[in-house]
């Protein structure tokens, strides 16, 4: 049945031509997916492919985590054969490259096979060989148009020189630095402790100093000033309070004399008494 199938319909024309339509489009895809790896993975610091960026924040990542990535070449082919550029991944597009080549001579050689058997050598079976041969042909031409592994191998050769030479060395003194303001922050921190107390000494001993150097309150002179002033009273007064108390009992004496020669003179003993005490007080 499926003999006369395929001798009496083109069905086998018609998956050869699917085929070759498959292989072709398989082979362009993985030549813009790759085209642009390419290019992405020669500028890596400035990319905005979605692969580049995964990898620079993956590579980050682990060596954040584990300090360093051991062998970055795994690393790196792991994602680039885990990428998927259209639908499936790149090794899955050279899969099907390969596989459309093996189907086509494959489909042409059941064709030509079928025809033989039923009709015996006619055109139709030159047909199939010939068709089955031109299309393996121009497959294996268009798929060795680009090549292909070269394109992954450069992929991969920017990315680890990236990675290793470029990304690592700037990880490891963000690293140092980080350590270094760490570290200052540390002793800073047991330093200024130190420099407190110095400090609260020093402002002690100069408030003590200026406390020392800065003239008392009043509340304070007070009593000083009240000293040396009865001491200058005193001082300067003695000779004059000597004479006015000399002079006051002289004059006490005379108005005892007085009165008692005279008692009938009260005004005159009043002005006496008023002059003494004026002297006295003045």
């Amino acid at each position: 049945m499926l003999r006369n199938v395929a001798t009496n319909t083109n069905v086998i024309f018609y998956l050869m031509a699917v085929i070759g339509v498959l292989g072709v489009l398989a082979k362009l895809v993985n030549h813009l997916t790759l085209r642009r790896l390419v290019k992405a993975a020669g500028n890596m610091p400035k990319s905005t492919h979605k692969l580049i960026k995964l990898v620079r924040a993956k590579y980050e990542h682990a060596c954040m985590i584990h300090d360093s990535v051991e062998n970055i070449d795994a690393f790196v082919e792991k994602y680039i054969y885990e990428y998927r550029g259209f639908l499936f991944r790149i090794h899955t597009w050279r899969q099907i490259e390969l596989l459309s080549v093996w189907f086509s001579g494959i489909l042409a050689a059941l064709g030509a096979s079928a025809h033989y058997l039923s009709f015996g050598f006619t055109e139709s079976v030159y047909q199939y060989i010939a068709a089955g041969v031109a299309e393996v042909v121009l497959l294996s031409v268009v798929i060795r148009l680009t090549d292909e592994p070269y394109k992954i191998n450069a992929v991969k050769m920017y990315m680890v020189d990236y990675l290793e030479n470029i990304c690592a060395l700037r990880l490891r003194k963000q690293r140092q630095t980080d350590r270094d303001e760490i570290s200052v922050i540390a002793t800073d921190s047991t330093q200024k402790p130190v420099f407190q107390n110095a400090a609260q000494s020093g402002s002690q001993n100069v408030s003590q100093s200026a406390s020392q150097s800065a003239p008392q309150p009043a509340a304070e002179q007070k009593p000083q000033f009240r000293e040396e002033k009865k001491l200058s009273i005193n001082i300067e007064g003695e000779p004059r309070n000597a004479e006015k108390g000399e002079a006051a009992r002289q004059a006490v004496r005379r108005t005892v004399k007085e009165k008692q020669e005279d008692d009938d003179r009260p005004a005159l003993r009043e002005e006496a008494i008023r002059q003494i005490l004026e002297e006295f007080l003045a």
